[in-house]
């Protein structure tokens, strides 16, 4: 067994090429998605929206298959945790006054609501079994169907994805389909091989990153979600970090908070749907005492927070502080 150094810088390591691939793989697919037709909006609300939850499903698989499922629920609940207090507080912090689209908050944050209500339901006195992971499932659709009926959420993404891509601002839906259009081109062997190498490096740093959580957690004698809940769920954040500061330098206030809120749908949803089909769930007691409430409380206060469609800097500021709390009160936890 590799010393706890050694882990240290091998977790370190597998993170970062983790999440360095899975961003890599997410553009890859949608080169391909471009070439072949398919809708913009279509590949941002299913490859782009579930892209950064990407690292977090596939280092969450691999946990449950070498049975290590605990980790499983730390990485989604302190995934969720940092995203609403550490991502979005930063976000505001850095922003300043950020107003929110009304429309964005009557899909996204009730659908956030639901799937907390959810995880608590379902995990408070016992583990996360198949078919309430099928009924997960079911959620991640329910949550794509109401983003794609979204009109203004459409024009967000799909104006978004344009720039991105041709690096041409476009105002019109109508206008941006047919730009895409014109401007695709064929998707050369390159892409494939990258989608193909990407694919292979995901899951071999996955599996690095849960033996190291492993080696981990036993040598510092606690258990693994609490390494799942600090440092694989900041480390699998990075994407949000990076999506939502960018868009914040750009005042796309919308996409900054909907790539946040649509996130935690999708690791609850999503990554834990999909990881319960192969094999139940075990919830820790650190999780179920103390993680999960501050989960639950962190999403009653930002639905509060933005009942007036914006978020301050003391906001941003007070949500960063009790992320820095609730980090401080996990020691509790340990031995």
């Amino acid at each position: 067994m590799p010393s706890l150094a050694v882990a240290v810088a091998l977790f370190v390591v597998a993170l970062a090429a983790l999440v360095w691939s899975s961003d890599r793989f997410v553009s890859a697919v949608e080169e391909v998605g471009f070439a072949v037709g398919i809708s913009p909006f279509i590949i941002g609300a299913t490859v782009v929206a579930a892209g950064t939850s990407l690292p977090e499903l596939v280092s969450s698989v691999l946990a449950v298959v070498r049975g290590a499922p605990a980790i499983v629920v730390g990485n989604v609940v302190g995934s969720n945790v940092a995203n609403v207090l550490f991502i979005i507080g930063l976000a505001a912090a850095v922003g300043g006054h950020l107003r929110i689209d009304r429309e964005l908050m009557r899909v996204d944050l009730p659908l956030l609501t639901a799937s907390a209500t959810f995880l608590v339901v379902t995990v408070w006195t016992d583990a996360f079994r198949w078919y309430e992971g099928l009924l997960a499932l079911v959620g991640v659709g329910t949550y794509v169907h109401f983003t794609m009926s979204e009109r203004t959420r459409l024009d967000e993404v799909v104006g978004e994805l344009v720039e991105e891509h041709v690096e041409e601002p476009v105002e019109r839906i109508e206008e941006l389909e047919m730009d895409v259009v014109a401007r695709e081109k064929t998707v050369g062997l390159r892409t494939y091989v990258t989608i193909a190498v990407t694919l292979a490096v995901i899951f071999v740093t996955a599996d690095q990153l849960v033996r190291s959580i492993l080696t981990i957690a036993d040598a510092l004698d606690i258990g693994a979600e609490l390494v799942a809940i600090t440092a694989v769920a900041v480390g699998t954040s990075l994407p949000e970090v990076a999506v939502s500061l960018a868009a914040v330098r750009r005042g796309d206030v919308e996409i900054a908070v909907g790539n946040v809120l649509g996130s935690n749908v999708f690791n609850t949803f999503g990554v834990m749907g999909i990881a319960s089909l192969f094999g139940p769930l075990t919830v820790p007691g650190t999780i179920r005492g103390y993680a999960l409430p501050v989960m639950v409380l962190a999403t009653v206060l930002y639905y509060f927070i933005v009942q007036d469609r914006e978020l301050t800097r003391w906001e941003g500021v007070t949500l960063l502080v009790l992320y820095l709390a609730f980090l401080f009160n996990l020691g509790q936890f340990v031995g």
